[in-house]
């Protein structure tokens, strides 16, 4: 018998499933390969500008500098810091010496397809799913490898334009080998997320989610909890000040690429933080300033509207009627391309798997220090040493040595007063959505 991960979730239709039916569910037994817990989730970025509530244990051991106990947000690439910067801690530059610290990259939202009820890892009821949640094979280890986690019927759920792809770009919309037609990105803005300020470690205690679903457990926040419920605000001095009708600085990082592209938004900060209220308030991007900065803040490249996508429209994006997303500019560097349209060429082989071969990169690189190779580490090599075994180039790959930086504006209608700055990522490689929420004062004009 197929896993429920391979059938239609529940028999419910386009409604909430009930705890009846997630009983049922939870005495079937499942098996999982090894392989499964190897390379599952591998795709965490974080808000950078302004600093968010996410890195609240900034100031706590062994983060205070920069280290992590596991899957660090900023200091994997070892810039000032060596092949030990994990864990001693690195040189984190301007952007990242508050936001930079902490655990702000692993707050995220998992088994979440488009336009379905909600995410797999977080059913109604609470009950945890009693099963593993994976792809289809040959990629078992991806979340979102050719399956939706729910029983929609539309004929063409995916609605995002070719232009704004970011993984497996020459594939056949809609066919089997367009494997990632249902995952987040590929409509923006309709998956549905466990919780907007995103989920410590993207699960439940107890959820069978494997590779990097990680969470140290502090006094602030556990594995599993909600950030709108459990993160509170940073400090006055760390909180953005705007003004209604300007343009402002906000910028990300990531620390594993998974395509995809994001969207900033407002909510209220004494209302409910809910996904509803954030997709009200949507900030429109100022696209000549789309750019990639490098951790120092020193420029690497003005992207722009010529590199830049930006993507809106009815039924193409999902919130309010008009609102923009920007397509993720940095390429994901496959380790292969195992299952989809381009697989020839990118195999896995060879010491540096497929990490090393300009094949394995999604799309063209938008700087032009790229050549779509990733050697060792070498002073003459033209950007911030690496040492991140995953593999990244100038700007492609698991980029940890920059911030992707944009201007967004202020509507002049916006009351001013408090308000919480949502951060959303979707991703196009799994099914996952990162999230991060900030504070921000609006001022009068």
């Amino acid at each position: 018998q197929e896993p429920y991960f391979l059938r239609p979730f529940c028999d419910c239709g386009p409604v909430r499933c009930d705890g009846a039916i997630m009983q049922k569910l939870a005495v079937t037994t499942l098996l999982v390969s090894p392989a499964f817990f190897a390379d599952h989730v591998r795709g965490h970025a974080s808000l950078v500008l302004p600093v968010p509530r996410n890195s609240n244990d900034r100031d706590l051991q062994p983060w205070v500098k920069g280290g992590s106990p596991a899957t660090p947000c900023t200091c994997a690439n070892g810039v000032g810091g060596g092949k030990d910067a994990e864990t001693n801690g690195c040189e984190l530059g301007p952007f990242k010496k508050d936001s930079g610290r902490g655990q702000a990259c692993l707050w995220w939202s998992q088994g979440c397809s488009i336009h379905c009820p909600y995410c797999v890892t977080a059913p109604p009821g609470g009950l945890v799913p009693p099963g593993p949640i994976t792809g289809a094979p040959p990629h078992t280890d991806k979340a979102g490898f050719g399956v939706s986690y729910c029983n929609q019927t539309m004929e063409r759920p995916w609605t995002l334009p070719r232009e704004a792809w970011t993984m497996n770009i020459n594939a056949t919309e809609g066919s089997e080998e367009d494997r990632y037609r249902f995952n987040p990105w590929r409509a923006p803005g309709s998956a549905p997320v466990v919780d907007p300020c995103g989920q410590a470690g993207g699960k439940y205690h107890g959820t069978a989610m494997g590779g990097d679903s990680v969470f140290t457990d502090t006094q602030l926040a556990q594995m599993g909890d909600l950030g709108s419920v459990v993160l509170k605000p940073v400090s006055t001095a760390l909180q953005a000040n705007w003004t209604v009708g300007q343009a402002v600085d906000v910028a990300w990082g990531m620390r594993y690429n998974h395509g995809g592209g994001y969207q900033y938004r407002l909510c209220p900060a004494d209302s409910e933080l809910t996904e509803e209220c954030f997709q009200q308030t949507p900030l429109e991007f100022v696209k000549s300033e789309h750019k990639l900065l490098w951790n120092n803040g020193t420029l690497l490249a003005v992207l722009g509207e010529e590199k830049g996508v930006f993507v809106s429209g009815e039924n193409v994006t999902f919130g309010p009627s008009g609102s923009t997303w920007a397509r993720n500019p940095i390429p994901r560097v496959n380790t292969d391309n195992i299952g989809l349209a381009n697989e020839a060429g990118c195999n896995s082989t060879g010491p540096s798997g497929g990490r090393d071969n300009p094949i394995c990169q999604q799309f063209p690189a938008p700087c032009s220090q790229d050549t779509g190779t990733f050697p060792e580490c070498s002073d003459t090599q033209g950007w911030p040493c690496s040492y991140d075994g995953s593999g990244q180039g100038a700007c492609s790959g698991d980029w940890t040595a920059g911030v992707i930086a944009d201007q967004v504006v202020i509507p002049k209608t916006l009351k001013p007063g408090k308000y919480v700055l949502g951060w959303r990522y979707d991703c196009e490689e799994t099914a996952q959505v990162w999230s991060n929420c900030a504070d921000v004062n609006i001022l009068a004009e």
